[in-house]
């Protein structure tokens, strides 16, 4: 089985500004006072005007255009990016962090960039799960499944 995962993590109150301006977006609530908004193609189209720009590092998804976005609406609150593609236990993960409207930190993709990008939003992991158990994305496999 695999897990894919493409979508906008922070604290709830973070994500506020992205949820009030885009109609196709969908916040989560996790576990800790964490939530995620997951990034579908309507929401990446909503964003973009339907028009992609160059990318950012491996990033499926995130381009330039986002970011830009991303960053005016968050403004000097502290949110991440990440994408997670794992199939037959080979994969990882790739995040980003913005706060005070720059980048402060870009994870290569590999296995323990989630966990990183979760550590530097504050999640304090629990004594027998990491980061990732600890907020709960390890509840859905798919972007979807987040939404239905």
């Amino acid at each position: 089985m695999g897990y894919t995962l493409k979508a906008y993590l922070g604290k709830t109150e973070n994500l506020n500004s992205i949820l009030e301006r885009f109609s196709e977006a969908q916040i989560v609530d996790l576990k800790h006072g964490f939530s995620l908004i997951p990034m579908t193609e309507e929401l990446f189209d909503e964003i973009n005007n339907d028009e992609a720009s160059a990318g950012i590092s491996t990033f499926e998804f995130l381009d330039k255009k986002m970011e830009q976005k991303t960053i005016e609406l968050v403004g000097d609150k502290e949110i991440a990016y990440v994408e997670s593609d794992f199939f037959g236990g080979k994969g990882g993960h790739i995040g980003i962090i913005w706060k005070n409207k720059q980048c402060v930190f870009l994870g290569k993709f590999k296995k323990g960039t989630m966990n990183k990008v979760l550590k530097k939003l504050g999640v304090i992991r629990t004594l027998l799960k990491d980061e990732f158990e600890t907020v709960g994305l390890d509840k859905n496999r798919h972007t979807e499944d987040w939404i239905e």
